[in-house]
């Protein structure tokens, strides 16, 4: 009996980390490999990325990775998937340079095959024809992908702007849609790029200092676009942030942007500019920690605001970044520049459905069940509310969990179980799952700081010999910093003095200074400290 899984190894119920696999019984693929960037900032964590051990397992099943477009939450992954797991990749030319500039960062680009796709091909892949149709979003090369399965045509809708003429077409009827949520919760205002692009323009023409504009650094079209507004207000260009470096270095080879090489500046030579006479294009739109916006706003890069010059952040604010890119807007305004974002200002254009484009595309679709992906669960939600009031009694809804095995057979879909998943960190050179003990003691430590007792005994009588001797770090102000550490010494001397015989061991003495300490500490000052206490036998 044929049948086919769908199981999302991410981007349900969150933002970021998406990654869908489709199984049949002939093989399976898997469409998209995204990370997401930590959103309260766990200490030391860069990167977070799904659980990929089920396509590792069983990567002799896999025959292909299917990326709908370049950006971070769809591709980002994939060095970390690919180290390990070989799969073919299939995505648009832009996208596929995207990927290999990532793959030769970690000397794995000649292991995998990269394989460039355009709008209307056509590959076989574990037993399904697999289409890419174009769609239009906030970069280029992006994709809705058509399978033809065993059980029916799957429509994997990928991030869209507008509904594609392709799905008017679609000859088959469409079993599942599974469609990005991400503006389903409240319709966004329909402002189209143009739109957007004039405003920006007409900011740049009143600002009498430096124009500094924060886009996503894969929004190709949008760079070129305010490369040309920056040329027709007599302003140089200077592109600062590594990723917006790249992305424009492949774009140019591609022949997807264009600029005078004589209207382009180098990011040291600005400071030295009039100030009327520049432009600044840079990363930093979700207020990311060292972004370059990050960094201007705290006053630590090269380039710096004042009063005259106008910040124009032209992205949307993707849920849970509220905060930081708050202050980086309360921090360029303190240095006396003004600052445009989308909730003042329409600087910027969605490159994600509206309600009534999402409509659209499931008129033209007809599906008999869709899947909302791409979103908080309220997003899912929302969408799956307006599908059942837009087809009521024709079209059922299936709200997917992380690793959760939804089989599509001829009665419909069902759930079947899970499959291994979850978040593996990337913290510098280590990947892994680091939740239960490093992420613990991180913010054990970052929250009410660390005590190190360290203290040498005799090895025959258990006597102290050296100590205690106390060090903290993060605990108290250094006005109180002595008296704390007296206090602690004492203390730690009348445990270890008062010990009985059967605590005359040191991981008893360790426990009992461990205990003892932070119940004086809590007791104290209202916190507990991470203490290590280091006894040494001599």
């Amino acid at each position: 009996m044929s049948y086919v899984k769908i199981i999302p190894l991410g981007g349900v119920r969150e933002f970021g980390l998406n990654s869908l696999i489709i199984e049949t019984g002939k093989g399976s693929i898997l469409v998209d490999a995204g990370i997401m960037f930590p959103r309260y900032a766990p200490v030391g964590i860069d990167q977070i990325i799904p659980d990929f051990s089920y396509v590792k397992e069983n990567q002799e099943n896999f025959q292909g990775i299917v990326l709908t477009h370049g950006h971070e939450d769809h591709i980002g992954a994939l060095p970390y998937l690919l180290k390990d797991a070989p799969i073919p990749v299939y995505g648009h030319a832009f996208t596929i340079e995207l990927v290999k500039q990532k793959l030769c960062e970690y000397d794995i680009n000649g292991n995998v095959s990269l394989n460039q796709v355009k709008d209307g091909d056509i590959v076989n892949l574990a037993g399904m024809e697999v289409g890419f149709h174009e769609v239009l979003h906030s970069t280029i090369g992006c994709f809705s992908i058509a399978m033809d399965t065993p059980q029916g045509k799957i429509v994997h809708s990928g991030d869209f702007r507008k509904s594609p003429e392709a799905f008017k077409s679609m000859e088959s009827p469409v079993r599942l849609f599974i469609c990005e949520s991400t503006n389903a919760v409240i319709e966004p205002r329909c402002l189209d790029e143009k739109r957007a692009l004039e405003n920006i323009e007409a900011i740049v023409k009143e600002t009498p200092g430096m124009v500094v504009v924060s886009t996503f650094s894969s929004h190709v079209e949008r760079i070129q676009a305010l490369v040309e507004i920056a040329e027709r207000n007599s302003r140089k260009v200077s592109i600062i942030g590594k990723s917006m470096n790249q992305v424009v270095e492949i774009a140019r080879d591609l022949g997807y942007i264009h600029m005078n090489p004589q209207n382009i500046v180098e990011p040291d030579l600005v400071p030295k500019m009039d100030r009327r006479d520049i432009m600044v294009i840079c990363t930093g739109t979700q207020g990311e920690v060292y972004s370059v916006l990050f960094l201007i706003s705290k006053g630590w890069h090269k380039i710096r605001v004042q009063e005259g010059d106008s910040v124009i952040i032209s992205a949307r604010m993707i849920p849970g970044n509220e905060t930081a890119i708050g202050r980086c807007i309360d921090q360029l305004l303190d240095f006396g520049a003004s600052v445009f974002y989308p909730e003042v200002s329409d600087v910027h254009a969605t490159g994600h459905a509206t309600h009534d484009e999402i409509e659209k595309s499931i008129d033209a679709l007809e599906p008999e069940i869709v899947m909302p992906v791409h979103g908080e669960f309220r997003h899912m939600k929302a969408l799956a509310e307006m599908v059942l009031k837009l087809r009521p009694g024709s079209t059922k809804v299936v709200l997917p969990r992380v690793g959760q095995e939804l089989v599509l057979e001829s009665s419909g879909i069902r759930a079947a179980g899970e499959v291994p998943h979850g978040k593996c960190f990337v913290d510098g050179e280590f990947t892994g799952d680091i939740r239960d003990v490093v992420l613990r003691d991180r913010k054990h430590i970052s929250e009410g700081g660390l005590v190190v007792v360290l203290s040498a005994l005799d090895a025959n009588t258990y006597g102290i010999v050296l100590g205690p001797e106390v060090m903290c770090k993060g605990v108290v102000p250094a006005s109180m910093e002595q008296e704390v550490i007296e206090s602690l010494k004492q203390k730690a001397r009348e445990i270890m003095e008062m010990a009985d015989e059967t605590e005359l061991n040191v991981q008893s003495l360790q426990s009992s200074l461990k205990e003892e300490l932070g119940r004086e500490l809590k007791m104290r000052l209202g916190k507990k400290p991470m203490i290590i206490p280091i006894i040494m036998e001599i």
